[in-house]
């Protein structure tokens, strides 16, 4: 279900454009409190110098280049995922100091979504000034798997698919992605 939801929260209108990188970067909540009891840990943390450098490794091909002039645009990727092996292993006030910074200034919540029966809380922000768009952030908890994710730079929705599974962006399934098919319509 988290897979889906980001995905419309994705569709429902991204097109990031150049703003203040250091706006759109968020502090992350103390990660020992968030390891301590989890079974699996990804933390990435990939700068704008690191995006260069991964840039001057790839070859010239055409899914390539269009990936390098992706990773030009952006200042940084950060990506911090957590699973636990019980359900109650982190406390989910850790994450309070995450939501307070996007609940305000010039962050704005394009998609909300909680499941009772599932327990998890997906949010999607997308950070603005102005009239003008610029940085992503996704924050989706659930009784065994929290995951932080912080796109910082230009991007637009369509450069983003070509992000799934690169730099520990988690592949999000989204339709029209590289090497992804369209899930069948459900019949009438």
């Amino acid at each position: 279900m988290r897979q889906s939801i980001v995905i419309c929260g994705m569709v429902a209108g991204l097109a990031i454009v150049a703003s203040p990188a250091s706006a759109q970067q968020l502090q992350l909540p103390d990660m020992a409190q968030l390891s301590a009891g989890a079974v699996d840990v990804v933390d990435v943390s990939v700068d704008q110098a690191l995006l260069g450098l991964a840039a001057s490794f790839m070859s010239n091909g055409a899914d390539d280049k269009e990936v390098k002039a992706l990773i030009s645009s952006l200042k940084g990727i950060y990506v911090k995922s957590f699973t636990y092996g019980k359900d109650g292993a982190y406390d989910p006030a850790v994450l309070d100091s995450v939501r307070r910074q996007l609940s305000g200034g010039q962050w704005s919540r394009l998609l909300a979504a909680k499941s009772a029966a599932e327990g998890s809380d997906t949010a999607i922000y997308l950070w603005r000034n102005g009239g003008k768009a610029g940085g992503l952030a996704v924050l989706s908890a659930s009784p065994r798997e929290v995951t932080l994710v912080n796109i910082v730079g230009t991007i637009d929705l369509e450069q983003l698919r070509m992000l799934q599974g690169k730099f520990g962006v988690p592949d999000l399934k989204m339709e029209g992605a590289p090497g992804k098919t369209t899930a069948p319509k459900p019949k009438q």
